[in-house]
């Protein structure tokens, strides 16, 4: 029988919604269907599981999947993958299958195109430690930066990036194919999770806008 709901971070806070009859399927399971992603207005909002939403954290939304499941989700078009927990129900939107944090939809490549076919896997928590003590565990050694705009012009980035410098701030300019297109991404030098949330809180006071994303090894 199909469980009724009211939405959280996925949609309305109002609104309910008939979900799927749950599943917890074995390590090693798999789906294969479309990606979305969120991040504003939602930041901040209670997920289903009862937790904060934030958008910098590798979370996801599925809707039939325990709380605390683990998966794996790569990206068909360009094989970036990338490890989420699942905190939040949804999509509610078509056939999508899972709904990726912005920080998740950052490292595999789907930002810009807003939704993606994805493969998402079911894996074990990472390292063996509980689900909660591993993500806590990787916001304080993991290394972040901010980006702060992408465009199909070097020129606009470009222009971004001189702006952010006149700032006092230390700036690269990343090169990613999304969608068949040229992307350059204008990037501030973060740091560890507290410096980096500083330095972005410091941007928004400039005049600037970015999220955090895991620093690329």
């Amino acid at each position: 029988m199909a469980v009724v709901v009211a939405l959280g971070a996925c949609g309305s806070r109002t609104k309910k919604v008939k979900l799927p009859p749950p599943i917890n399927p074995r390590i090693g399971w798999t789906q294969v269907g479309i990606a979305s992603w969120y991040g504003h207005p939602y930041h901040g909002r209670q997920a289903a599981n009862g937790e904060i939403y934030d958008m910098n954290q590798m979370t996801a939304a599925h809707k039939r999947l325990p709380f605390e499941t683990w998966l794996e989700v790569r990206n068909l078009s360009n094989g970036r993958k990338t490890q989420v927990r699942i905190t939040d129900r949804g999509p509610f939107v078509g056939k999508r299958i899972i709904d990726l944090s912005r920080a998740a939809a950052t490292e595999i490549g789907m930002i810009a195109t807003g939704t993606a076919k994805v493969r998402i896997k079911r894996i074990r928590p990472p390292t063996g430690l509980s689900p909660r003590r591993t993500v806590s565990s990787q916001r304080t050694s993991r290394r972040f930066d901010i980006q702060l705009g992408a465009f199909s012009k070097r020129s606009s980035a470009n222009a971004l990036a001189k702006r952010v410098r006149g700032n006092g701030h230390r700036v690269s300019i990343s090169q990613s194919r999304s969608g068949g297109r040229v992307l350059y991404q204008v990037v501030a030098v973060g740091g560890r999770e507290p410096e980096a949330s500083a330095r972005l809180e410091q941007l928004r006071n400039q005049g600037f806008d970015g999220f955090l994303r895991p620093r690329r090894r």
